[in-house]
């Protein structure tokens, strides 16, 4: 018997359509128009970032030739709902359209709500630390649910929550490019309640269908010949960073006491209503203690510690990381999609490493039982990756951002694709 598409793991790829569609004008775009970001030379999000907006019909195809049985992709914000409360429903028709051909395909669409961006009236409307701001992202996720989502089996409703509040309201690098770490444990809350809302609109409509949040987890350690004030301070960050979002869904509260630098303590009613936990995985940091009130400790990328290198960003690479934090998980007693793994690369050796190592760890903790239904690699595409530009690939397949957009399947995608054959190929999924 073959698996069907809810019971099979999925094997993908991943991406933002910030990152990759173009032709977008929301918050994000405003920013970088104003110097948010660092530029590289060019403006491709006011442009055609790798212009999948045009293309998606050869991405696909491109889909195919990787051999994935699934994608993950996120809906743009600013183009459903440009106004407050005014829906264009072409494009939500371009969305059906790209679901539809991955179907065809037999490609698990993978959907996510939230990727970072918002339309260009959020932030002055109703701001994430405003608890106005829930009922504006419902309101988009539920005209997203009845004529988006009906063939999708799975949906993200947040990608990386704490990362985008940490850039938005911890240092400013994100629109509304605030400092107020109060605010941004108000708005982690009202995500949070955000989720609850669309989470139980989803499930009471679609009752079959997956809807769970994709956090980022880093691995941090005591930095080399430190003090006990550096492993005190490591506990306080990996609490804040890896657990507490998890914890809130099981204890009903969200709940960080880091002395002199914030105490947030308030109930939430999320009563474990999630039925996945999204694991995106990349590096592990070492933390050094400051004697310094504004700034309490460093976090430092060692890249020999692990004997693995670093990426193009200076991240060190760990593979045993993933191993950890699956372990974090398993007191939540959820399935765990990976729904993000990779690695910035211009050397795409490093990367076919890369992706080798972590595939044997992901494969170590399937053999050894952890409820692991899915991975997925960042990126298919080279994109924009924020501050970088266009300088960091993360593609499997590249992109020629100067000559027409051209897509180049790499020697690393080649890896991963060979990869799958064996894997769809297995008992396991050919039933």
């Amino acid at each position: 018997m073959t698996p069907t598409r809810n019971e099979r793991f999925l094997w993908g790829v991943a991406t933002s359509s910030f990152q990759i569609e173009g032709q977008i004008s929301n918050d994000m775009t405003d920013w970088e128009s104003k110097g948010g970001f660092r530029s590289d030379g060019r403006n491709p999000l006011v442009g055609r970032a790798a212009n999948h907006w045009d293309l998606w019909r050869e991405d696909v195809r491109l889909l195919t030739e990787l051999g994935v049985n699934s994608y993950r992709f996120s809906i743009e914000w600013s183009r459903i709902e440009p106004e407050p409360g005014k829906f264009d429903y072409t494009a939500m028709g371009r969305y059906l359209q790209l679901i539809d051909a991955l179907l065809e395909n037999d490609i698990t669409p993978v959907v996510t709500l939230h990727h970072f961006t918002h339309p260009k009236w959020f932030h002055s409307l109703n701001p994430w630390h405003n608890p106005e701001s829930v009922r504006s992202f419902v309101r988009f996720a539920e005209t997203v649910t009845e004529n988006i989502l009906p063939r999708v089996p799975i949906v993200v409703t947040f990608n990386e929550p704490l990362v985008w509040l940490l850039a938005a309201y911890g240092d400013a690098k994100f629109p509304p490019g605030l400092t107020n770490l109060g605010q941004l444990m108000q708005g982690l809350h009202n995500m949070l309640a955000a989720h609850r809302e669309t989470y139980d609109y989803i499930k009471a409509r679609y009752p079959d269908k997956q809807v769970g949040i994709a956090h980022n987890f880093i691995v941090f350690k005591r930095a080399p010949n430190g003090i006990e004030a550096d492993r005190r301070v490591k506990r306080l960050i990996h609490y804040f960073y890896n657990i507490m979002i998890t914890r809130s869904f099981r204890k009903n509260r969200l709940r960080i006491n880091f002395p002199l630098v914030l105490n947030y303590d308030e109930p939430i009613e999320l009563d474990d209503h999630i039925d996945f936990w999204g694991v995106n995985y990349y590096y592990r940091l070492h933390v050094k203690f400051r004697l310094n009130l504004r700034r309490p400790f460093d976090l430092l990328s060692i890249p020999r510690s692990s004997g693995e290198g670093q990426s193009d960003l200076g991240w060190e690479i760990y593979p045993l990381g993933l191993a950890k934090v699956c372990r974090w998980l398993k007191s939540a007693n959820k399935p765990i999609y990976v729904t993000e793994n990779g690695i910035a690369a211009n050397d795409d050796s490093m990367r076919i490493r890369f992706l080798e190592s972590h595939l044997n760890v992901l494969q170590d903790l399937r053999e050894d039982g952890f409820p692991i239904k899915g991975y997925f690699h960042w990126s298919f595409l080279d994109n924009y990756e924020w501050l970088e530009g266009t300088s960091a690939k993360f593609g499997l397949v590249g992109v020629d951002f100067e000559h027409g957009y051209e897509r180049t399947l790499k020697p690393s995608g080649e890896f991963y694709r060979d990869y799958l054959t064996k894997e769809l190929d297995s008992p396991e999924n050919k039933g």
